[in-house]
């Protein structure tokens, strides 16, 4: 019997296809370009996660006005105007989408809205992905689209969303028609219903799916205000994480049956801060308990985190319970070179920073809005949002250590279900 190495090497050379490669030093690098500047990039796949009364789909439409008009976003970055294609099965066109684009002071000549693919009963079904991405990408081109809105996303995915790779088959095409078409997409999700995970886990499917995603934001009512929502960055591969912003639904004035969008500046609560305040009554009496314990433990000072773990363990504190206490608290995890990691409370100063900023947001959100029918937002906001960000920055690299967020990258050592589970 004849083995591999007995079959003549031409044979192999020619059923064998070849892996196709490119010489790094023959790429050609260029940089990211955003839609939305380091919050939504072009040529990408960006995520919008929350439960269906936090208002997504409302701010998709403001998100497509100011696309379809110039006007710039509400922390002040410039939006260059451009096409908008909007893909959304749950609301009405008539009745529900375009006046909901007025209400945002839209150019509606810029805008178009799907209505549907032929069916074999000379009918109309439901857009079918990845199925119909030939089809979706003529559209993009016919139209000279610049934003894609689809919107819930996994209604219109064919297959077992909860597999990940049925989840990442189904939107790979979707990415790849973005980043040869330069195509920006936003894809809305419903929440899933498991409060125990964060922020970036929530969204309804697999994984996979954010996984897919170089950008995402999660949205969710403020803990504290009622009436108050929050869009809540909980991914960004691309830049570096930008602060959450406020935002309430108010009735436009020419009729207040349509909801429309109001900014109200930046806010200190972050995704997994959010996430976490939909736990019961019980999950978080849990853990205000585990906060408590972080702080006895951390108080004389900074302490390896495999010990933190293991007196947590003893205390009967779940590994979830302690990362949501960990966030609310803001500590500080560090490397003692090439030693173990190290937790700490945050410094005087930067718990100082930190009362200064929500200082300054309540000051933004008490700024009154123009008495317009449509939205208008003060430059200012964003020098707040700058403001506020490089000073923490500053006070981190002063301290030599990096706050533990969901960008960070996580010890080797932490078992936290963002590491667990595959991005």
């Amino acid at each position: 019997m004849r083995g591999y190495e007995d079959i003549p090497q031409e044979w192999t050379r020619s059923s064998t296809p070849k892996a196709r490669v490119t010489r790094a030093s023959e790429v050609i690098t260029k940089p990211v370009r955003w839609l939305w500047e380091k919050r939504i990039p072009k040529g990408k796949l960006t995520m919008f996660d929350g439960d269906p009364d936090v208002g997504k789909s409302v701010v998709t439409m403001d998100l497509a006005a100011r696309v379809s008009t110039g006007r710039t976003f509400p922390d002040g970055a410039e939006c260059e105007a451009g096409n908008v294609l909007i893909v959304n099965v749950e609301d009405a066109k008539d009745d529900t989408i375009v006046p909901r684009l007025k209400a945002h002071g839209a150019n509606l000549d810029r805008i178009v809205i799907l209505d549907g693919m032929p069916d074999e009963r000379d009918g109309t079904r439901l857009l079918d992905l990845p199925g119909d991405v030939p089809s979706l990408k003529a559209a993009v081109e016919d139209h000279d689209t610049d934003l894609l809105i689809l919107d819930p996303v996994l209604t219109m995915l064919g297959g077992d969303m909860n597999k990940d790779g049925e989840a990442r088959k189904a939107l790979a095409p979707l990415r790849d028609m973005a980043e040869e078409t330069g195509l920006t997409i936003v894809a809305v999700r419903h929440l899933n219903k498991n409060v125990s995970l964060s922020a970036i886990q929530r969204g309804g499917g697999n994984m996979g799916l954010i996984g897919v995603a170089r950008a995402g934001a999660f949205f969710a009512h403020h803990p504290e205000q009622d009436g108050l929502r929050i869009m809540a960055p909980h991914k960004s591969n691309l830049a570096q994480k930008q602060p959450s912003l406020q935002y309430t639904v108010v009735g436009w004035a020419i009729d207040e049956n349509i909801g429309r969008v109001e900014w109200r500046g930046i806010t200190e609560h972050d995704a997994n801060s959010l996430a976490a305040e939909q736990l019961s009554s019980h999950e978080k009496t849990l853990k205000e308990e585990a906060m408590q314990f972080l702080r006895e433990m951390l108080t004389a000072g900074p302490l390896p985190s495999k010990r933190v773990k293991a007196e947590a363990r003893e205390a009967d504190i779940t590994e979830a319970t302690l990362r949501r206490a960990r966030e609310a608290l803001r500590i500080n995890a560090y490397k003692d070179g090439e030693g173990p990691w190290y937790w700490s409370l945050p410094t005087k100063d930067a718990q100082a920073a930190q009362h200064e900023q929500v200082e300054q947001v309540e000051q933004v959100r008490k700024t009154p809005n123009a008495e317009t029918p449509y939205v208008k937002e003060d430059a200012h906001i964003a020098h707040v949002a700058q403001d506020a960000q490089a000073g923490e920055d500053e006070q981190l690299h002063q301290n030599g250590t990096s706050v533990s967020r969901v960008s960070e990258k996580h010890p080797d050592d932490c078992g936290c279900l963002s590491c667990v589970l595959p991005i």
